[in-house]
């Protein structure tokens, strides 16, 4: 029922904006095949589909105002028509990282797979400028402890207000993550992100350092974290940058306790026609801490995306080449390896069924990606590709077999 009304609510909003506010909308929306055959000889060879409809909406009051609005549909992997046709959500009670692919288990769904969050609202921010060159953004969005270049962020939604003043040599960045309110009448229950940043310019290089302090009252836990983000060019290369060190402290678990560096540089230069990029990422670790890479990098079709690499270094190559106006492909090469000790490379995970998994899926692996695309118009693309994974898990065994990820894809883009 409340899915009706918001539909119809929203519905109600864009007919209804121009008469007082200017109205832009974009989107996409995709639905991609997939085939794979896992690592580990006990899971069959499977395949699946998913899709995602995603419709940004910005409201333009004026010069000063506006609001955004992004809306997802279906942004999941299909499971039966019955979970298509209910009403009942799945709630993701369990993760666990394994090199086959990463296994869910959820709670509330009419049937077993993925929650099916058919329909939800991933930002809704208004923002005003003010005549001191103040602006103001609140509300909510898919950006928490989000800075510099996309390493070390995360896709979780949180409400936040954020203050960006401008200056004479920059512009100043003021920010309060709301992660959870536990008590509306008691603050030391609650977890909150500030961060202080700074956007500047020097030597053709936008230079961006920020401090982000994330402090979980009820679990007694801090974060503290220095990062300085460099994008720019240097010659023929297009750089991207991003250094950070981070200092945990948890008074209930010493294991969580202690200090890493991590960072992420990408050089890419063009050469008789082909798009070259090279990238190099480290996420430190002490002990069983490791410095946050997050779920927003992803510098391979598995390796950053399924299967996730914190605390671990990695480096790849990528060449692109655009064949003609029509037809692109691109290879990419990837090899990492964990930083992580044995005693805390091989901790383990237990889900709700009582299957074990290592928390980290890897002790070394190697991948080779390649894709080709269509642009059979302007607004739609087709796609394909292949991506190979091999290697050895965390208690250094090999993989039964390589892991191999297929799909086919289409895309509109409006």
């Amino acid at each position: 029922m409340f899915k009706k009304v918001f539909a119809a609510m929203l519905a109600g909003l864009f007919i209804s904006a121009p008469a007082f506010a200017e109205v832009k909308m974009s989107g996409s929306f995709f639905i991609k095949g997939n085939a794979n055959q896992s690592a580990s000889k006990k899971i069959d060879n499977y395949s699946y589909y998913e899709s995602d409809f995603e419709v940004k909406t910005d409201f333009i009051v004026d010069e000063t105002t506006s609001a955004k609005l992004v809306v997802e549909a279906f942004d999941e992997n299909w499971t039966s028509s019955s979970a298509a046709n209910s009403d009942t959500i799945g709630v993701t009670t369990g993760v666990s990282q394994a090199a086959d692919k990463t296994v869910s288990t959820t709670s509330g769904t009419a049937v077993s797979g993925e929650a099916q969050n058919h329909l939800q609202v991933t930002t809704a921010t208004l923002t005003h400028k003010f005549a001191t060159g103040t602006s103001f953004t609140g509300g909510v969005s898919g950006n928490r402890d989000s800075w510099g270049t996309l390493f070390g962020d995360d896709a979780d939604k949180n409400y936040f207000v954020q203050i960006d003043q401008a200056l004479s040599f920059g512009t100043l960045v003021l920010k309060n993550e709301k992660i959870e309110e536990n008590e509306l009448t008691d603050d030391n229950l609650d977890e909150d992100g500030y961060l202080l940043g700074l956007k500047t310019k020097a030597g053709g290089f936008d230079i961006m350092p920020a401090v982000y302090y994330r402090d979980n009252q009820k679990d007694d836990k801090t974060e503290a974290r220095f990062m300085v983000a460099a994008t720019g060019k240097l010659g023929a290369f297009s750089i991207e940058s991003e250094f950070g060190y981070a200092d945990f402290s948890d008074d209930k678990i010493d294991a969580n306790e202690g200090s890493v560096f991590g960072a992420w540089v990408d050089a890419g230069t063009t050469v008789a026609g082909l798009s070259i990029n090279a990238g190099i990422l480290y996420s430190g670790t002490d002990d069983a801490v490791v410095y946050n890479v997050g779920d927003e990098l992803c510098p391979m079709e598995i390796l950053g995306d399924d299967i996730l690499i914190d605390g671990a270094s990695l480096v790849r190559v990528k060449v692109a080449k655009a064949i003609t106006e029509k037809v692109g492909v691109d290879f990419s090469a990837a090899y990492t390896m964990t930083n992580l000790d044995d005693d805390y490379k091989t901790a383990t995970v237990v889900d709700d069924d009582g299957d074990v998994s290592f928390k980290y899926a890897f002790d070394k692996a190697y991948e080779f990606d390649a894709n080709a695309f269509y642009k059979a118009t302007d607004a739609v693309t087709l796609s394909c590709g292949i991506a190979y994974l091999d290697g050895d898990y965390a208690d250094d065994s090999s993989f039964p077999q390589a892991r191999i990820d297929s799909y086919a894809k289409i895309n509109v883009a409006f």
